[in-house]
């Protein structure tokens, strides 16, 4: 009975034996591994500009103006109303969550904001904790 690191003659356990000494080999286990110095790319003025651009366009419409001879508008507007049972819940769903992703995007701008603020007060406290350690 086969187990399952040796499934179709592939010995899983020997691939992985060869993996770890060719880390071991480039040194690559050595390097510390840290992601708390990796940004996001996301800076404050980049999340300001998202949740603007979210208060404006955060509501579709199934409709844009139509073009074209009057046989074309009317043809045009049969067809929209022939589809619009499925297309206008669709487009009513898509507004509901368009909104709730903005006020949620606009709850996490003003927690970053105020994290900001509270950071800012807490170096002050340190600083005039410092001040008044260093007096005594």
């Amino acid at each position: 009975m086969k187990t399952m690191a040796e499934t179709n003659g592939i010995d899983v356990t020997k691939i992985m034996e060869q993996i770890r000494a060719e880390i071991k080999e480039s040194g690559a286990d050595k390097i510390p591994l840290s992601f708390a110095d990796e940004s996001s790319g996301a800076s404050a003025s980049t999340l300001d500009e998202a949740v603007r651009y979210l208060a404006y366009n955060y509501e579709v419409t199934a409709y844009k103006t139509l073009e074209g001879n009057r046989f074309k508008r009317f043809f045009k507007k049969c067809i929209r109303k022939a589809g619009s049972f499925f297309v206008l819940p669709i487009v009513a769903q898509q507004n509901k969550l368009n909104y709730h992703f903005y006020m949620v995007s606009e709850a996490v701008r003003n927690q970053k904001n105020e994290i900001a603020e509270l950071e800012q007060t807490l170096k002050d406290l340190e600083q005039k904790v410092e001040k008044l350690e260093g007096s005594k």
